[in-house]
């Protein structure tokens, strides 16, 4: 399964270790914005800004599973969970999770397509396998 994590570019060491445990379950990780330059101010760095944005957007529409990391900041993050609950309602994938120590901070949180029951991600990796092991081959 393709993983997409969403979080706030502070958070990009703690994604590293989010992304090593994907991996080891065999897992993909696309669009790993931790490799990205800072590009605050963006009006300073327009044409990063726009490739960054582009890739971000891309990869929460078209992974199998977004992980939304939620603490108490934070805002790109939001626009990929839109992304993605978007295309579960045209698409019924991603499957959508939200972790961390805020996983009441915004209403978007509450949507039906987005799971909120799991607080790390080992939980959402269980859950996932769970869900991948009862789907019928099409």
């Amino acid at each position: 399964m393709k993983f997409y994590i969403a979080a706030r570019f502070a958070l990009k060491d703690l994604v590293r270790e989010i992304y090593r445990k994907i991996q080891e379950r065999g897992h993909e990780v696309i669009g790993d914005w931790t490799v990205h330059k800072e590009t605050k101010p963006y009006d300073q760095n327009l044409e990063l800004a726009r490739e960054y944005a582009i890739e971000d957007i891309d990869s929460a529409r078209n992974c199998d599973c977004l992980v939304l990391v939620s603490d108490s900041a934070g805002t790109g993050m939001y626009a990929e969970l839109g992304v993605a609950i978007s295309s579960y309602l045209e698409r019924g994938k991603p499957m959508i999770y939200v972790i961390g120590d805020n996983r009441a901070r915004s209403m978007f949180f509450f949507h039906p397509s987005v799971n909120r029951k799991f607080s790390i991600i080992e939980e959402i990796l269980d859950d996932v396998d769970r869900i991948t092991k009862t789907r019928s081959p099409l």
